[in-house]
């Protein structure tokens, strides 16, 4: 990971400033690490884990506010480059041509791994085939394969229904990449508003195939979570061709961790911040200790800090 400004929380009510990012004045600014308000868009697949982030850091500094927006992929990163968010939460590194908003700024482009992530594809439970390949995603995504009986091993002769959470979704964007699709009109899909309304159209359709990300349905203390994957299936996927039982995998801890899921991205925050701000503060916090120790009880994986995980397969 690049290296983190160097911001060191001491104690629970202040924060040592050393930069190493230019001229630590604030006198023209009115936050601080540790105090004042702002903006923050995040991609909406990553709402319960950035919420979760959002709560401990305020907690711990009394005198800050984060307002978190949640936003489509393209969105939440327009909304930093016009100012009007000081840190996006998203699953990919600025084009060149976004970039240059922060050179004609004069302000040093900083992006920092945060958590690694993965897309979990969720189907009805009346739907009996819990077993896909990556081939036959791409088949699906490409309209190669149209029907449930195409794929798995248990599939009934029902279409499939893809479905994402936006037609800007960056888990649409994700996969589109991995597949080498460069237009979203070579496929059919259901848009729906977020991650929480797929869940819930996946609960109500059994042909359903819902893409979202991990993290909505993988914090087992979480009575939000535990709701949401109650009356859904989380299929196990394969990298192989032609696999067996033994090479499909769940997108949980176990198998995210040691890089077995075949769906994983990384989560990146990129702050736009010309002094030693709030923003700075927030993203040092997530990157710290107690900010990884969040994303991990989140059920994804620190790329900042080491984490001990306890490496036990689901069902054991």
């Amino acid at each position: 990971m690049k290296k983190i400004v160097n911001l060191w929380i001491t104690t629970a009510l202040g924060i040592a400033l050393m930069s190493s990012c230019g001229n630590s004045s604030n006198s023209k600014f009115d936050d601080t690490p540790a105090k004042g308000e702002i903006t923050v868009a995040v991609d909406e697949s990553f709402q319960p884990v950035i919420a979760a982030e959002k709560s401990a850091f305020e907690q711990t500094y009394k005198y800050t506010k984060i307002n978190l927006v949640y936003k489509p992929d393209l969105e939440a990163v327009t909304m930093l480059l016009n100012s009007k968010a000081r840190m996006a939460v998203v699953a990919r590194e600025l084009t060149d041509t976004e970039k240059k908003v922060f050179d004609e700024e004069k302000i040093k482009y900083r992006s920092y791994k945060f958590a690694q992530d993965a897309l979990a594809l969720i189907t009805n439970p009346a739907n009996k085939d819990t077993l896909i390949t990556v081939q036959e995603l791409g088949a699906v995504m490409k309209g190669e394969k149209k029907k449930w009986s195409e794929v798995g091993k248990k599939g009934s002769g029902e279409e499939i229904v893809l479905v994402f959470d936006n037609a800007s979704s960056s888990n649409l964007t994700y996969l589109m990449q991995k597949f080498g699709i460069d237009k979203k009109d070579k496929i059919s899909f259901f848009a729906m508003k977020s991650n929480k309304e797929v869940i819930a159209y996946v609960k109500s359709h059994k042909n359903a195939l819902g893409v979202i990300g991990v993290n909505w349905i993988s914090d087992g203390d979480d009575p939000a979570a535990l709701n949401f994957i109650k009356g859904i299936n989380v299929m196990s996927v394969a990298d192989k061709v032609n696999p067996s039982n033994e090479d499909y995998y769940q997108p949980f801890g176990y198998n995210v961790a040691l890089k077995k899921y075949p769906l994983l991205r990384e989560i990146k925050l990129i702050l736009k911040e010309a002094h030693l701000g709030l923003g700075t503060g927030f993203l040092n916090y997530m990157c710290m200790d107690q900010g990884q120790l969040i994303a991990y009880k989140q059920g994804l994986i620190p790329l900042t800090r080491s984490v001990n995980i306890r490496m036990v397969k689901m069902g054991e």
